[in-house]
């Protein structure tokens, strides 16, 4: 099972929409892994390169949102550091980009109230995030998870999920439950796959220290057996994997993904099973130089083109 550790965050703070609970998780998590948080924001602006680097109504508005991200991560006292990152443009691209060039391991982001549809833009990031997400919804109070869901299916990319499911059993001292889903026209070889590879992902987190509890569950829609066992077993996280590839051949048929995020009454963490999106040039431009106090650092960035 290959390494994998939480030392940056990065949260999206959209002003001024409600912020409170990715921002109190954000901050329990950087506290809980000792990472550094990256609070990023975004704003509208001149679409022109040049405006948005020199344009004074463009360097105003950046320098007026820069000002009240720095006043949200004064109030962080939890949080190990913090680091500031402003940009001109609201494309989520850019945000995929940023997560690349700061290399983060992880992305806090918001979910939509319950029962309501998954917007677009938490769709497109859920299957094109460089790296794991967790979804929390406004009034879910930020707490260490003690038992973690994890959904077993053949098809997934198990293997690049263990290391994230792990890491976060670990650090939050959680035992992970695998419920391995059949469904219910599964053939007699499938379900002896699927328990075959429910033992082995138990064997290796049990070699690695963790507490497991294995399940198998069935029905006929996967997430809605898996959103049923999760209320009944009291789990207080639900780790799902998605792949990138597939994202744009899903917009015709019915993603699982938004599905959890519609529908789960615990936060959920989304784990990529692939990068699809390309690396940022090395030369991205910024608009001031990075300032340090007591930890906390400053960077403005210009618009990002796609």
């Amino acid at each position: 099972m290959k390494n994998y550790t939480i030392r940056k965050i990065i949260t999206s703070a959209t002003f001024p929409l409600k912020n409170d609970a990715v921002i109190a998780w954000s901050e329990q998590l950087s506290d809980t892994f000792k990472a550094q948080l990256v609070l990023y924001g975004s704003v509208d602006a001149d679409p022109n390169p040049y405006m948005a680097l020199y344009g004074k109504e463009n360097n105003n508005l950046l320098k007026s949102a820069m000002s009240r991200l720095q006043d949200l991560g004064n109030s962080l006292h939890r949080a190990h550091s913090v680091k500031y990152l402003m940009e001109s443009g609201k494309h989520w691209r850019n945000l995929v980009k940023q997560m690349r060039y700061e290399h983060t391991d992880l992305l806090v982001a918001g979910m939509p109230s319950l029962g309501d549809t998954t917007p677009g833009k938490l769709s497109v990031l859920m299957y094109n995030s460089p790296c794991p997400v967790l979804f929390v919804r406004e009034g879910m109070l930020p707490a260490i998870p003690k038992k973690i869901l994890v959904p077993v299916r053949l098809k997934d990319g198990l293997e690049q999920k263990l290391p994230a499911v792990a890491a976060w059993a670990k650090a939050c001292g959680a035992t992970v439950c695998l419920s391995a889903f059949a469904a219910d026209d599964a053939s007699a070889r499938e379900k002896l796959r699927l328990y075959h590879l429910a033992e082995k992902m138990t064997n290796t987190l049990r070699a690695s220290g963790i507490a497991v509890e294995t399940e198998t569950a069935h029905g006929f829609h996967f997430g809605t057996t898996m959103i049923n066992r999760a209320e009944q077993l009291g789990v207080d996280l639900i780790g799902i994997a998605v792949e990138p590839t597939n994202f744009v051949l899903r917009l015709f048929t019915k993603m699982v993904g938004p599905y959890f995020l519609q529908h789960s009454s615990v936060p959920v963490l989304s784990v990529p099973m692939l990068q699809t999106l390309p690396e940022p040039a090395n030369g991205v431009q910024q608009l001031s130089a990075q300032q340090e106090n007591d930890g906390r650092q400053v960077t403005m960035a210009p618009e990002m083109m796609i």
